[in-house]
């Protein structure tokens, strides 16, 4: 293949790429809207009525975020000096960070029972995560190879109109 067809395929590649996660963002907007909607967690995919996947929603991680650097260094120094190391060191910080579990009402605790006002705790948003059986991968391809399944609708792509020039 030269350079030119080499190039080509990599811009209908990149075109495909694109248009597929715009869509994929936007069926995961409708999916995880109706699941909602039903206060499901876990849905099957299925082709053919057999299952070839799961979606299903992740559940949030909790994590600490430090929004004074100076006071947590000044609180480690205190509290836990062989720590520092002209900042905290990072293979140190969840373990350190771990040690909070007192958060009521937008207010931290530490251990000795001070509060702490350089940290806040927020939840990531839960997101789909699409998990294939064992052959759904293939499956999957074979019904877009066999065009059982059109990329073209599944993309939303469609031929542009005269009043699109």
């Amino acid at each position: 293949m030269g350079i030119k067809e080499t190039s080509l395929k990599l811009a209908a590649v990149s075109l495909i790429a694109d248009e597929a996660k715009r869509v994929k963002d936007q069926l995961r907007q409708e999916l995880q809207s109706e699941m909602d909607g039903i206060g499901a967690d876990r849905v099957k995919a299925e082709l053919d009525g057999e299952t070839i996947a799961y979606v299903s929603t992740s559940k949030p991680k909790f994590k600490w975020q430090i929004i004074n650097d100076r006071k947590w260094i000044d609180w480690v120094k205190m509290n836990c000096p062989d720590e520092i190391v002209e900042s905290v060191r990072e293979s140190s910080v969840d373990r350190i960070l771990d040690k909070f579990f007192k958060y009521v009402d937008d207010l931290v605790i530490d251990w000795n029972g001070e509060p702490i006002d350089w940290l806040v705790g927020s939840t990531a948003d839960p997101y789909l995560i699409t998990k294939f059986q064992a052959d759904g991968r293939d499956k999957l391809k074979e019904a877009i190879i066999g065009k059982t399944i059109e990329t073209s609708k599944l993309l939303e792509l469609e031929t542009p109109s005269e009043q699109d020039f």
